[in-house]
């Protein structure tokens, strides 16, 4: 069963910069932030909208930041810790396959919140469970699971692999809903995609998985989404 283009994981995974921009450009003089950025910002200030004023990437590590090229601001903070420092800086905040990684979601989310200006926007992209690799993910040992996405996707596979804790990574569930309204979101979009590319060399799983996300993508079983966006206006 084919899962209908805009509902694909390959379109939140090509989409994710036209939809960035397009956030980015609503606001004059941009100072946006990226998290987890660390000596690594996911774009260069040239891929940036003219009006842009002020990239800045965040780390818990100073160390990373410390690497980061000259161009870029930095801002050292635990995304579930202490961002008082920070409050009421910026425009947009992003980030991309971090949520994951983070052992308290809400407490990143109401960080957020509070290191955005009135009016700003955040945007992110995360696996959500209960797609079936994020599942075994979280449940497997971290040595286990490391070695078994090196076999399975070895093009695909990122060195270090950081612990996942999946923390509030869900598709456009009420959960998620009254969790940015809880914190004090205005408005909060989610959209799921669906299918992922864990099970490319394990023919049989993989038509099985095809079929089964190709039927929740018609559904719109969010329960089963692999990816969302979640776009939260304070």
């Amino acid at each position: 069963m084919r899962i209908e283009p805009g509902k694909h994981w390959k379109t939140a995974m090509e989409g994710y910069h036209r939809e960035l921009m397009a956030i980015v450009e609503r606001y004059p003089d941009a100072n946006i932030l990226e998290l987890g950025g660390g000596r690594w910002p996911s774009f260069r200030l040239k891929e940036m909208p003219p009006n842009v004023a002020i990239y800045t990437v965040n780390d818990i590590d100073p160390n990373e930041l410390a690497n980061a090229p000259d161009e870029y601001e930095t801002a050292c903070f635990d995304v579930s810790g202490d961002s008082s420092a920070f409050a009421d800086t910026y425009d947009v905040v992003f980030s991309r396959f971090l949520a994951e990684h983070v052992p308290d979601g809400f407490a990143m989310h109401r960080n957020v919140y509070k290191v955005l200006k009135p009016g700003g926007t955040a945007f992110h992209l995360i696996p959500t469970m209960f797609s079936s690799p994020f599942v075994i993910n979280k449940l497997m040992p971290e040595r286990l699971s490391s070695r078994l996405l090196s076999m399975l996707t070895p093009r695909r596979h990122i060195s270090p692999k950081f612990p996942a804790h999946y923390s509030a990574c869900f598709g456009d569930t009420r959960k998620m809903r009254r969790l940015f309204k809880d914190i004090g979101y205005s408005k909060v979009e989610i959209r799921n995609f669906f299918g992922h590319f864990y099970y490319e060399k394990i023919p049989v799983v993989r038509e099985l998985e095809d079929f089964f996300s190709g039927l929740a993508a018609q559904n719109d079983w969010s329960w089963y989404a692999s990816y969302a966006y979640i776009t939260a206006h304070k």
